[in-house]
């Protein structure tokens, strides 16, 4: 009797420390290839995948040592790039708040939402927002090439889990 319970007991403990370590291992990939699952996902025209996932999982990608590239970590997760020639170095970031924030290096931030629409533009030099019309699809490039040498250095997984993936962020992107 007392063998067998002792045969139940290390079954049971066997199946769930290998369930814990496939748990974590999938969340880990999730998070760590999110700009390789954001590039084959579907999703609504005018969401971003990739802009939303580059920023938001900041500390779980891998984040290429490129000169001109930095990363900031505290508080919002910023990829600055000082790589074209403008005064100021561009930046595009997500905060907790859930929106995602681009300077443009010049004078203009410009805020989206978690759907990657555009809430607002605001004038940093002069302090005040404005409702001059704004070309969304010319700022989405601007952020691509502030953001891209980091997609770029992202790698595909060892074992995909785009389905995984697609269905976890189904909601989110479409």
């Amino acid at each position: 009797m007392l063998k067998t319970l002792k045969k139940v007991f290390l079954s049971v403990f066997v199946v769930v420390l290998v369930g814990v370590v496939w748990f974590g291992y999938g969340a880990l990939n999730l998070k760590e290839i999110s700009v390789y699952y954001a590039q084959h996902t579907p999703h609504r025209e005018g969401v971003e995948p990739v802009l939303l996932e580059v920023v938001r999982n900041l500390r779980w990608i891998y984040n290429p040592d490129i000169k001109g590239i930095k990363y900031d970590y505290d508080g919002d997760r910023t990829i600055y790039n000082n790589l074209n020639s403008k005064q100021e170095e561009e930046y595009f970031n997500y905060n907790f708040s859930g929106e995602y924030r681009y300077y443009d290096g010049e004078s203009w931030i410009y805020i989206f939402d978690e759907k990657f629409q555009l809430l607002r533009v605001y004038n940093a030099k002069t302090l005040d927002y404005s409702d001059d019309p704004v070309d969304d699809s010319a700022i989405k490039r601007d952020i691509f090439r502030v953001v891209q040498p980091v997609i770029d250095a992202q790698s595909a997984p060892l074992f995909n889990l785009q389905w995984v993936y697609d269905w976890l962020n189904k909601d989110r992107f479409n």
